[in-house]
């Protein structure tokens, strides 16, 4: 399910986007099955019987020049929710930063940062944790 809302008149007003999904899933192997396959089900993601996922995004357009847009999304990308063997500990986060210079009618400039906690989800080995805090620039040329 997704939704997107933009204001008439840009202003301080932000555009915004908001997406969530769900999924049943069914197994279609015991776990006998698996190893008799030599599959360790540990890794096997059919032992997901549900998962989910969301998004929150603001934009604001002509940010302190028009032309230029600043924005940030939160979310989570598809994580378990439920397991053949109980509850997952699958909580990871993405956060992502932006501003859009518009350098001309034809060039912009983009920098972004972006941070992910926990990336591994329910793979994190117990008493570990992670984080990822990265950065990007994308040129985007119009011809």
């Amino acid at each position: 399910v997704t939704a997107a809302w933009q204001p008439v008149d840009p202003s301080w007003i932000p555009s915004i986007s908001l997406g969530w999904g769900y999924s049943r899933l069914s197994q279609a192997n015991s776990t006998d099955d698996l190893r008799d396959m030599g599959i360790d089900p540990y890794y096997y993601f059919d032992n997901i019987t549900a998962s989910q996922s969301w998004a929150v995004g603001l934009q604001w357009n002509d940010a302190f020049m028009v032309g230029n847009s600043l924005g940030m999304a939160v979310g989570q990308p598809v994580f378990a929710t439920s397991l053949d063997s109980g509850t997952p500990n699958d909580g990871n986060y993405v956060w992502e930063w932006w501003y859009k210079f518009q350098v001309t009618d034809n060039i912009s400039v983009t920098p972004a940062l972006f941070y992910l906690s926990r990336p591994g989800g329910q793979y994190t080995l117990p008493g570990e944790s992670s984080t990822v805090l990265g950065g990007v620039v994308k040129t985007k040329f119009k011809f």
